[in-house]
Parts: structure tokens; C-alpha cells; sequence
């Protein structure tokens, strides 16, 4: 199947006088005939469940339709999106090691990676994943790779294919975000990854309604993943799972006009008055243009930023004139949103540490919404101006 077909069919087999909305499994508990009835399905020599927080029929869904819709043999879905991340990065890197990660990485991420995993005896080296001689001089020290698909939130897209070739030959293990893209738009795995992971309270979840995180990859590393998180309790409620799975039978349709709307938005907003700067990696002015074209040719989502001349002001000014554009924290709903990553998703960051990145207190970042676009180019143009 293609996958906007896949989307809509992946982690289920229906058969006769089965619900065609998957059933809600809320139980933590389960009983069983014997000693050894319980035995096997704890071995999993049975299928079935015996405790939610080891395994429930929603979540083990959400897995399987990620895993599919990536080409993956496993999934393992978590509580949020960094929970996700953390079991991953765990699970290729269990001991204290080398991590090569994106300057650009997502605000979280950098934290977990310096106040969490660097007192615990990781090194972390942020470079520019963009340029490829940096990024072959790190490998021979590298115990782990981390990308981000289309970075946040200047929306930079590193070369996948090359990193992941680099990473293989040097056995060094690579870890990708593809909440920005989804798999409609990307599947690294196929570009050299050996884990990818998403933040499903975003694209794929798509209502702003869910927290929830999924990683795949090989059913080995997924096993050790699937083990941690058990332990440590991080695991996926099942609302939160059968939500999820809601919202990946509409990802390709949503993904299309996220897509669509975020292209002409940033066009748009080239002649606005009072916009320095537009970021995009499908403008042709974009540094990421050409490996964009080559890696994202679906499209590239619904995230964009741009910069807008007199600072924190003048955003402030902008947000309160909106009438269909909102300002909220996260991304990735119906809805149109802006964010201000000087005080969201960066602000663990000094000034300094976000000046170096490009992300100034002009910087806003846009979660283009799936609305008429011509309502959204409209009502960025009046407020801004």
C-alpha cells in the first residue's frame, strides 16, 4: 500500500464482526486459569496481557501502526515524547559515552542531554549537523549520533542520507526526530538511522489533546527500550494510545495541508513589512534547499519561523492583534499557532547560547494550522502590519 493508505490501515487486521474503531482496554490488571497460563504470556510464549504497565492491547497498537508506517520491526510507545527519547538513547548508549548531537536540538532534548545525562558521565558535543567535514571528524569519537529530521525551530534539514552512511561505516548508532516530518514525509531508517523517534502529542496525535511518545527501530534495540520503560515507569496510558491512533488515520491528509499552508505562508511573509527574515527549508533562499528538495519531496510539513524586526515588543504587539492565530507552547494541531522559543522551547538556553543558533528575541516560530490559507496569510499580514 502507499502510505497515505497505510496510514489509515497500519496496526490492526480486522475480521469478521470486529469494531471497526479499535475498543478502549483500560485495565491495569488481568486474571488467568493457572500458574502457567500466567507463566506464558509473561514469557510471551502466549498473547495477551498481564499488568498495563508491561503491556495493553492500545498501546501495543499505537507500536505497530508507528513501526509499519516507518519500516520498522518494533515500536515502543512512552508516556511523552522525551520519555520516548530517553529510553532510546538508553538503549543504544546504556554505558557513559560520546554524544554527537544537533546545535540546533530541540530546547528539551539539550537539557536532558546536559543536566541529565552529563552528570551521569556522557560527554555531549553540539555541532552543526549541516556541515558534513564536522560531522565526519566527530564519528571516530562518537558513541551516538542524534538528528533532528527538519530542526526546531529554524527548520534546518541535514543530510540524513549522508550522516547515516557516515554512522554505519564508523558503527556508530543514530538517532532521529521525526516529529517534525512524520514518516508521511520522511522514513530515516531508510536513510541510514537505527532508532527513530517521535513526539506523538504532535503530527501524529494532531489535536492537541494527547502526550504521548513512540520510538522504532530493530525488535533488539526495542526490546531493551521496551524493558527500561516498564521498569521505570514511563509507559503509555491506553486513552492516550487509542488517541494517537485516532490521529494517525487523518496524518496524511492533515500532513498534505500542513504542508501546503506552511509553503505559502512562508512565501507570503517574504514581502511583509517588518519580517528580517523567513525560515523555511523549502524556499529557495533556505541554506537547506537542496538536500530539502531531495529528502522532504512530499513536503515538509507545517513548521516554519521567521524573524520580525523590534524584538520581543513587536511580537508581543503581533500576538495580541491575532484573530484566527494563537500563541501556544507546543506544535503540530489543526490548529495555527505561533511560539516564541525565547521563553518555550529554548529558554534553558543564556542569550548568547540562542544568538549562536540564529534564534534572536525577534525569532517566533509558526505551526502552520490546517485553516484556509488564505485566512492565515491574511491574518499574519494584519497583525504584523
Amino acid at each position: 500500500m502507499k502510505s497515505s493508505s497505510r496510514a489509515v490501515h497500519a496496526g490492526r487486521q480486522l475480521g469478521a464482526r470486529a469494531p471497526l474503531a479499535p475498543d478502549l482496554s483500560p485495565a491495569s490488571v488481568y486474571v488467568f486459569t493457572d500458574l502457567d497460563d500466567y507463566d506464558a504470556v509473561a514469557r510471551g510464549e502466549k498473547p495477551g496481557s498481564y499488568y498495563g504497565r508491561n503491556s495493553n492491547a492500545n498501546r501495543e497498537m499505537l507500536e505497530r501502526t508507528v513501526a509499519e508506517l516507518e519500516g520498522a520491526e518494533a515500536g515502543v510507545a512512552a508516556a511523552s515524547g522525551m520519555a520516548a527519547l530517553h529510553a532510546a538513547i538508553l538503549a543504544l548508549a546504556p554505558r557513559p559515552t560520546a554524544i554527537v548531537a544537533t546545535r540546533e536540538l530541540y530546547g528539551g532534548t539539550a537539557a536532558l542531554l546536559r543536566q541529565d545525562l552529563e552528570p551521569a558521565g556522557y560527554e555531549v558535543h553540539f555541532i552543526d549537523l549541516t556541515d558534513l567535514d564536522a560531522v565526519r571528524r566527530s564519528m571516530p569519537a562518537a558513541g551516538l549520533v542524534i538528528a533532528e529530521t527538519i530542526t526546531n525551530p529554524l527548520c534546518r534539514v541535514p543530510d540524513l542520507e549522508a550522516i547515516g552512511t557516515m554512522a554505519r561505516e564508523s558503527g556508530v548508532p543514530f538517532l532521529v526526530d521525526n516529529t517534525f516530518a512524520t514518516p508521511l514525509l520522511c522514513r530515516p531508517l531508510e536513510l541510514g538511522a537505527t532508532v527513530v523517534m517521535h513526539s506523538a502529542t504532535k503530527y501524529l496525535g494532531g489535536h492537541s489533546d494527547l502526550l504521548a511518545g513512540v520510538i522504532v527501530g530493530d525488535a533488539g534495540v526495542m526490546g531493551a527500550a521496551r524493558k527500561r520503560v516498564a521498569r521505570t515507569g514511563g509507559t503509555l496510558g491506553p486513552f492516550d494510545a487509542w488517541l494517537a491512533l485516532r490521529g494517525i488515520r487523518t496524518l496524511d491528509v492533515r500532513m498534505r495541508r500542513h504542508s501546503e499552508n506552511a509553503l505559502r505562508l512562508a512565501q507570503a511573509m517574504r514581502s511583509m513589512p517588518r519580517v528580517a527574515k523567513v525560515h523555511h527549508p523549502l524556499l529557495e533562499t533556505s541554506p537547506s534547499f537542496p538536500v530539502a528538495s531531495r529528502l522532504l519531496r512530499e513536503g515538509a510539513g507545517g513548521m516554519m519561523a521567521f524573524d520580525l524586526d523590534g524584538g520581543r515588543d513587536a511580537v508581543q504587539r503581533m500576538i495580541k492583534r491575532f484573530r484566527l492565530v494563537t500563541f501556544a507552547a507546543s506544535l503540530g494541531g489543526v490548529e495555527t499557532t505561533i511560539s516564541y522559543p525565547e521563553i518555550t522551547s529554548h529558554r534553558a538556553m543564556s542569550p548568547e547560547e540562542r544568538a549562536a543558533l540564529g534564534v534572536g528575541p525577534g525569532t517566533v516560530r509558526v505551526s502552520t494550522g490546517i485553516e484556509d490559507a488564505e485566512d492565515i496569510v491574511s491574518d499574519f499580514a494584519q497583525a504584523i502590519d
